[in-house]
């Protein structure tokens, strides 16, 4: 065989493996944007399923959502669970659903001028520690997290809401 054909059948080869490598490449690129897509895509946790954790007096306690309400409706929950008080703090800890969007942390003390609220942006905290008893005396009578969400309605569409998280404590 003459070194021409050999030479051929080389770069020919060579053009065969670059066409192969782009197309694994190609199947790979298209491959990752199926699956991001497909996680931007897939459904959230309804709020209602949602739970967050409230430690207090050495207890800890999985809370569920006092209300879920959907946007511009007033609703009215029950009675929130009870907890005992610690002498020290409260630590209430929202899961990555609520962690990464804004979400609000509402105390209300038997003082009322004691009672705080803190708004956290998206990302920045997931966990809260209150005072029990703040310096004036003042002791927490119940504390609330609420969150923008999103729940299924009865037609099984998604919808936006605001579900609150509330424990009373004793």
């Amino acid at each position: 065989m003459s070194d021409t054909k050999r030479a051929a059948g080389k770069k020919t080869q060579n053009w065969n493996q670059i066409a192969l490598i782009a197309m694994a490449a190609l199947v790979l690129v298209a491959a990752v944007y199926m699956f991001m897509e497909w996680q931007s895509a897939r459904p959230g946790t309804p709020a209602s399923d949602i739970r967050i954790e409230v430690s207090s007096a050495g207890e800890t306690r999985e809370i569920e959502p006092y209300t879920v309400c959907e946007l511009d409706e007033e609703c009215t929950g029950g009675t929130p669970p009870t907890m005992s008080l610690d002498s020290d703090e409260v630590t209430f800890k929202v899961p990555d659903e609520i962690a990464a969007l804004s979400w609000r942390m509402l105390l209300i003390y038997d003082d009322p001028a004691a009672n705080n609220e803190v708004v956290f942006t998206s990302g920045e905290a997931a966990q809260y520690n209150a005072d029990a008893v703040t310096d004036t005396g003042a002791r927490l009578v119940v504390g609330e997290v609420s969150a923008l969400g999103v729940d299924v309605d009865d037609a099984g569409e998604e919808i936006p809401v605001i579900a609150t998280w509330s424990v009373g404590f004793e």
